[in-house]
């Protein structure tokens, strides 16, 4: 059963492994951004009390697709939301469980809602590979790229790779 709550830091690949060393006992996973492989992520979802400082927190209000290991190609859309535009994005989240409406190459998704702020959302999809989620991010028929964050028209998109 999957954890209902996720929390996120970022740092250094030392003090990550340090991280992952001292607490055995939890499920993290370790990725490694693609713009700048010097930058790294790590997510605990174990669904136990955060050990981390970052204050990334979040509570899983949806998932689509096989949420087995992550691999290929992470995306992180950070997104911010007045209540208008949470009610059309959660619908095009619900809609991704047909696979036929699901985007092409998308094998696994997760919203997040954060549990400090209302209006931020993130969505963590996993993609076949980078090509299948550049394809999609470009279409001017994906309605994911409406919604921006934190007063920007777009949305903040990270992309990283399991380690």
């Amino acid at each position: 059963m999957m954890a209902q709550e996720i929390s996120l830091t970022f740092g250094p690949l030392e003090e990550l492994k340090k991280i992952i060393a001292d607490h055995p006992d939890r499920q993290f996973k370790l990725f490694l951004e693609t713009d700048s492989n010097s930058e790294y992520m790590l997510l605990d979802y174990s669904g136990k009390k955060t050990i981390f400082h970052s204050g990334l927190n979040y509570t899983i209000e949806g998932v689509v697709g096989d949420q087995n290991e992550p691999s290929g190609y992470i995306e992180c859309r950070y997104v911010t939301l007045n209540e208008d535009e949470q009610k059309v994005f959660k619908s095009i989240f619900k809609s991704w469980v047909s696979e036929a409406k699901r985007p092409t190459g998308l094998n696994s998704s997760v919203m997040v809602h954060s549990e400090k702020d209302n209006f931020e959302f993130l969505l963590i999809n996993a993609w076949e590979d980078e090509n299948t989620f550049m394809v999609w991010n470009n279409e001017r028929s994906n309605q994911m790229n409406q919604f921006g964050h934190d007063g920007n028209a777009t949305p903040v998109v990270k992309t990283y790779r399991p380690m």
